[in-house]
C-alpha cells in the first residue's frame, strides 16, 4: 500500500462530527475508535470500517467519530479508492460485507472491529467486591469543554496528559441545594480526578501538584512499599467506569497521604450524584452515608467561615433527607438560617427547604 494512504491519528483527534461532509472511509488498522450518537457508543477496533456509508452517498456524517487511542487507519478518499481496492481484494471484500449489512439499516450500525468489553486488573483491584461496571462513555460532545494538559506526578515524577475543564464555556443552569452545579451539556465529576498512569496516584484535578511536603514524602514511601500490579490510563471519551474507578483509586491516594475531612466528604458527595443519576440506589444510599460521616466530622472538628459553615449544614440537611433523617435533616436547615453573618443566598435555600419539610408534614 502506498504510504500516503495509511494515516496515523493522535488519541483524541475528532475523525468527523455530525454534519461534516464526508471525505474518507477509515478502515481502522491500529487502535480503537468510538462511534457515539446520542446515548449509543459503539468502539471499532483492527478492522472496524467507518465512515462508509456517508462517503458512497456522498452525504454528510450522522455520529461522532473519535480516537480514544493513537490510531492508524487505512484511509480511502475519491483519489485513492480505486487504486486501493483494486490492489487490496481483501479490503474491498470487508467493503462490500459491511455495506451489504448496512443496506436499509441505520448509519450507526457495525458489523466488524467491534471491540469486546473487559475489565482491568485495576478495576478490579481498586472497586469494592461485587461492584457493577458501567461501561457506557461519556458524551463526545463534552471535548469542546476539555483541553489537554501537561502533568507530573508528585509522586513518582511520570509525565502524562490530564484533562482539564474550560471554565469559560461553562453555562449554568442550576445550582441545587447540596450545592451541586448543574450545567448545560456537561457532567464537571466526569473529570474531577487525575490519575498517574504509573503509580496510580489518583487526586482532584485542582489540588494534584499542591501536597505538601510531608503529603508527598509519605505518598513515595507508601509506592515504593507497595507498588501498584498495573497502570491506569482513561480512554477518549472515558467510560463510567473508568470514571468511578478514579474515584476510588483517589480514596487510596488520599490514605497513603493523609487527606483531609474536607477531601473526603468531597469525593464520596460527588459520588453520590454520580450513583443518583445512574440509578443505582444503593451504592448512592451507602456513598451518601460515608459522606454524612465525613461532613459531620469536619463541621465538628475543623473551623471555617460563616458561610463555609452554611454551606455545610445545607449539605448536611441534604444528606440527612436521602436517608430519612427529616428531624437532623430539619435541625441543619435552621442552623444555616440562623447563623450570624454568612450567605443570603444560603439563608434563603435553607428557608426553602424548611418550608418542604413542613408541607410535606402538614400534607
Amino acid at each position: 500500500m502506498a504510504v500516503n494512504q495509511v494515516q496515523s491519528y493522535p488519541r483524541g483527534t475528532i475523525l468527523f462530527a455530525p454534519g461534516d461532509v464526508a471525505s474518507a472511509v477509515h478502515v481502522v488498522l491500529e487502535g480503537t475508535i468510538v462511534a457515539s450518537r446520542g446515548d449509543k457508543q459503539v468502539t471499532l477496533g483492527p478492522g472496524g470500517i467507518i465512515g462508509d456509508i456517508a462517503f458512497f452517498t456522498e452525504g454528510t456524517h450522522r455520529y461522532h467519530a473519535i480516537c480514544s487511542t493513537d490510531v492508524t487507519t487505512l484511509t480511502l478518499t475519491k483519489d485513492n479508492g480505486s487504486q486501493v481496492l483494486a490492489s487490496q481484494p481483501r479490503i474491498a471484500f470487508s467493503l462490500l460485507y459491511e455495506l451489504a449489512h448496512k443496506v436499509n439499516l441505520d448509519e450507526m450500525v457495525f458489523i466488524q472491529g467491534i471491540e469486546k468489553k473487559s475489565e482491568s486488573p485495576v478495576d478490579r483491584g481498586a472497586l469494592p467486591p461485587g461492584h457493577p461496571i458501567f461501561h457506557e462513555r461519556v458524551s463526545t460532545e463534552y471535548g469542546e469543554f476539555l483541553f489537554s494538559t501537561d502533568v507530573e506526578c508528585p509522586i513518582c515524577q511520570t509525565r502524562f496528559t490530564g484533562a482539564r475543564t474550560r471554565t469559560s464555556r461553562l453555562q449554568l443552569e442550576e445550582q441545587r441545594t447540596d450545592l451541586r452545579m448543574i450545567y448545560r451539556n456537561f457532567e464537571p465529576n466526569f473529570f474531577y480526578i487525575w490519575v498517574c498512569p504509573k503509580c496510580l496516584f489518583a487526586y482532584p484535578e485542582r489540588q494534584y501538584n499542591r501536597l505538601s511536603h510531608t503529603a508527598i514524602i509519605k505518598g513515595k514511601k507508601a509506592w515504593q512499599e507497595n507498588p501498584p500490579a498495573g497502570s491506569f490510563a482513561f480512554d477518549v471519551p472515558r467510560t463510567i467506569h473508568q470514571v468511578i474507578t478514579s474515584y476510588y483509586l483517589a480514596m487510596a491516594s488520599f490514605e497513603r497521604v493523609g487527606a483531609s475531612l474536607e477531601q473526603w466528604a468531597n469525593l464520596w458527595l460527588r459520588l453520590v450524584w454520580i450513583y443518583e443519576d445512574l440509578g443505582q440506589g444503593e451504592l448512592a444510599l451507602q456513598a451518601t452515608e460515608k459522606a454524612q460521616h465525613y461532613f459531620s466530622e469536619a463541621m465538628a472538628t475543623t473551623s471555617r467561615s460563616s458561610s463555609g459553615d452554611q454551606a455545610l449544614y445545607l449539605i448536611l440537611g441534604e444528606l440527612a433527607l436521602r436517608l430519612g433523617q427529616n428531624g437532623d435533616a430539619f435541625k441543619n436547615f435552621r442552623a444555616a438560617t440562623t447563623m450570624i453573618g454568612g450567605d443570603p443566598r444560603y439563608k434563603r435555600m435553607a428557608s426553602d427547604r424548611i418550608q418542604d419539610l413542613r408541607d410535606q408534614r402538614e400534607g
